[in-house]
């Protein structure tokens, strides 16, 4: 009963002091997707990973060990001694020149190894370096896309906004031609077209307001944010910030840009890897030290333990591998060649991507100023339409094309706007330059 009357007052508590929604910045929402997003929590964990695997590759250190061994069961070497005296029969005697017990202590300490582990290591330290870079540039994608989706969302709900202000208008309209048609002053056929024109805004309403809240859904899940939970985002779109100068942005992206960075690390992995199949064609040579302990019995006083040492010097060299190391340096060669052909290939794509931003933010900067000169005059239309319909100058089908052309100048307009501010963020991220708030030079 408890349980029941205390789930009855929550309930009204929520009805009557409902959640407030969760007021989000730009800055917010970059700061709780680099929280809680799964892809840049992931490239945050392969650093660790790589961290340790750079522990796995220093080889070079000694290696020591310690062993032990009991002898279970063993089969003993038998000789047989000739006879002393003609006549008598030779002896056979058994000899035993192992301990039951022994302890090893070895330790092994490469000395020369052709470059192998030097390059092995280095090899560990760029894998580092290049998971470190891939941890970056998730974070730089991270960041893209909370702005893409946070830009998204504004400009469905101005649209959505300039739909239902369409909408009131239409309805307007309707309430006014039917009070025209009492009066005589309107026939039918205005009455239909203004009804099918409220009719015809209506759906677009409903799915603007769908796309609206499918795109709150899909930026509520990548911040990691519960579905129930109630978000209003405080900002807005700016313009007016200027890209800089081409040839500086280009030069900052061929040397910022994080997928050239990790092709570098790429170049660099597969030299030091031809350096390793080179070092295949030269001996190794290691120190193996080894301290034993030997007894039949297994205890622990000095009379009872035998000692020995040995210091060698070990060699090792492959003669013959078949054709392995020539297939693996023929191999490395190739895919240096591919890599170098990549780089050429990322550089000319980067340049021509740069150039594209570049010039899509002229463009829509140019748009943007004569959407609202579009917006004012098509305001202005509306109001002249309507005056005009009431004074019976035009028809009620030139009244809505006054209607259709404001919405689409507002539509214009924020698309106009959203392409501008996610071409400056890929420009951003591409570059690694933030643009400065000046106007762009438009060429003129």
């Amino acid at each position: 009963m408890k349980k029941f009357f205390l789930f009855i007052f929550m309930a009204w508590a929520f009805i009557l002091y409902p959640e407030e929604p969760l007021k989000l910045t730009i800055e917010n929402a970059i700061d709780r997707a680099l929280d809680n997003n799964y892809s840049y929590r992931i490239s945050q964990e392969q650093v660790n990973q790589y961290k340790k695997r750079l522990m796995q590759s220093l080889v070079f250190l000694p290696q020591v060990s310690v062993d032990g061994v009991r002898i279970l069961k063993e089969k003993l070497q038998t000789i047989e001694i000739p006879p002393l005296f003609p006549g008598s029969q030779p002896e056979k005697v058994t000899l035993d020149f192992t301990k039951n017990y022994e302890f090893r202590f070895q330790l092994v300490q490469p000395i020369f190894t052709g470059g192998k582990v030097l390059y092995t290591f280095k090899n560990a330290q760029l894998d580092l370096d290049l998971a470190r870079e891939k941890e970056k540039n998730s974070r730089a994608e991270t960041v893209l896309n909370v702005k893409k989706m946070f830009f998204n969302i504004l400009v469905l709900k101005e649209l959505l906004k300039a739909q239902e202000e369409s909408l009131a208008l239409l309805e307007n309209n309707y309430t006014n031609v039917k009070a025209r048609i009492e009066q005589g002053m309107a026939s039918k056929f205005d009455l239909l077209r203004a009804e099918l024109a409220v009719s015809s805004m209506k759906p677009e309403v409903l799915r603007m307001e769908n796309l609206l809240e499918i795109s709150h859904l899909a930026f509520k899940s990548f911040l990691l944010i519960p579905e129930e939970q109630s978000i209003e985002l405080v900002g807005e779109m700016e313009y007016g910030t200027s890209p800089g100068e081409l040839a500086v942005l280009i030069d900052s992206a061929l040397q910022n840009r994080s997928e050239i960075k990790q092709l570098l690390f790429e170049r660099k992995k597969t030299a030091n890897l031809l350096k390793i199949a080179y070092a295949q064609c030269v001996p190794d040579f290691s120190l193996i030290a080894q301290y034993n302990y030997r007894s039949d019995f297994l205890k622990f006083t000095h009379k009872n333990w035998e000692n020995n040492y040995t210091i060698n010097l070990g060699i090792s060299f492959p003669i013959f591998t078949g054709l392995k190391r020539t297939g693996q340096i023929g191999e490395l060669r190739v895919a240096n060649r591919m890599l170098d052909l990549s780089m050429k290939q990322l550089n000319d794509a980067t340049r021509l991507e740069i150039q594209s931003k570049y010039l899509t933010i002229k463009q829509e900067y140019e748009n943007i100023l004569a959407g609202k000169k579009n917006i004012e005059t098509a305001s202005e239309g509306v109001r002249v339409a309507e005056a005009s319909y009431q004074e019976g100058l035009i028809t009620i089908l030139e009244l809505n094309t006054a209607y259709n052309e404001l919405t689409r100048a507002k539509a214009a307009y924020l698309q106009a706007l959203y392409n501008y501010n996610i071409a400056g963020a890929e420009l951003e991220k591409i570059t690694g330059v933030v643009s400065n708030r000046t106007a762009p030079d438009t060429g003129k």
